[in-house]
């Protein structure tokens, strides 16, 4: 439908840069070199570079990036709050780690943390004091934070994101020029055998030669998106709860917290425009085997069913915003309670 507005639309912001998109591919394929070549190692450079951070060590996914790091962190045990995606706990599992969640406060957060815990930067929300004290992140959401000098944070290049490969990939910065090295051999990254917890993860070469190109416009990107949340912000008023309004938040995702969250989804749907939840299913909810503290996670229960994420991305318009949060004014104006 031509009034329609997607959830997610990838090729408006990668319109502009199919050219050098174009040479970047063509100049792996001329070099014939596709796993642990320039690409990737220049990568690493300006990626650890654009973090504040010593050392970067490309991997194959965002999942993976957990694992190593709590691998060459001899993590075994890892605190994480339900309300985030399974894949945090499963790529912390993988390593070893025994991983127990825990509930979360009204906004979102931990309440309290520990020596194992990992904050999980949710929809590019910047870390609390409380947080920044920890060693190892989730940021798959935050591309733009700077960690602090002792933070290991674990990125994920996913289509999606705001930083985004045209296929999966991920990385870990540091400044730990030990952990990094222990890291790399993990990755398996040549055929000589390092030790029982090495893997297989690596970055392919054409995946770093288009996160060199886009890592260029990711400053601007984000100015977008903290463009597009300001006027979500204005516009929306009291009808929704912005869930970050903080100056540093990075707004990889707007999300919001609504009464009656489902029959607006469902209600804005219907009027073209696609929404999201993440995450409609916390963790304490799920068949798994990671550790609840709990019998009840109150909090995660009252934030997953009221959360919801609207559009976001580069290229969308100050239009398409407007008709977003008029629709949802239109809802709450015209929908009766029940």
């Amino acid at each position: 439908m031509s009034n329609r507005i997607p959830f997610c639309d990838l090729s408006r912001a990668l319109a502009p840069l199919r050219e050098e998109i174009r040479q970047a591919i063509d100049r792996v394929m001329d070099r014939g070199w596709f796993l642990r070549g320039p690409e990737t190692r220049s990568f690493e450079e300006e990626w650890a570079a654009y973090c504040g951070q010593r050392f970067c060590v490309a991997c194959n996914s965002g999942t993976d990036a957990l694992t190593l790091a709590a691998k060459a962190l001899e993590l075994h045990q890892a605190e994480v709050p339900a309300n985030t995606l399974a894949l945090t706990a499963i790529g912390l599992q993988q390593a070893g780690a025994e991983v127990t969640i825990r509930d979360v406060d009204n906004d979102g957060h931990l309440p309290e943390v520990g020596a194992t815990t990992v904050p999980v930067l949710l929809y590019g929300r910047a870390p609390n004091d409380i947080e920044l004290e920890c060693t190892l992140f989730d940021a798959a959401h935050a591309h733009g934070w700077k960690p602090p000098l002792h933070a290991v944070a674990c990125w994920s290049f996913y289509p999606t994101k705001s930083l985004a490969a045209l296929g999966d990939a991920g990385a870990i910065t540091t400044n730990d020029a030990g952990l990094a090295e222990g890291m790399i051999a993990l990755t398996g990254r040549d055929d000589a055998f390092r030790d029982s917890r090495q893997m297989t993860s690596r970055m392919d070469e054409i995946q770093a030669a288009v996160l060199r190109i886009k890592v260029r416009y990711l400053d601007d990107w984000l100015a977008e998106r903290r463009s597009i949340a300001a006027q979500y912000i204005d516009e929306l008023g009291e009808a929704v709860i912005p869930v970050a309004r903080g100056a540093a938040d990075l707004h990889h995702l707007f999300v919001v917290r609504a009464p009656r969250r489902d029959e607006l989804m469902n209600y804005l749907k219907v009027n073209n425009i696609e929404t999201k939840i993440h995450w409609a299913q916390p963790l304490h909810r799920m068949q798994a085997t990671w550790a609840n503290t709990c019998s009840s996670f109150p909090c995660t229960d009252s934030w997953s069913s009221s959360i919801l994420s609207l559009p976001c991305y580069t290229g969308l318009t100050t239009e398409e915003i407007t008709r977003i949060c008029d629709s949802v004014h239109e809802f709450f104006k015209t929908t009766p309670l029940r």
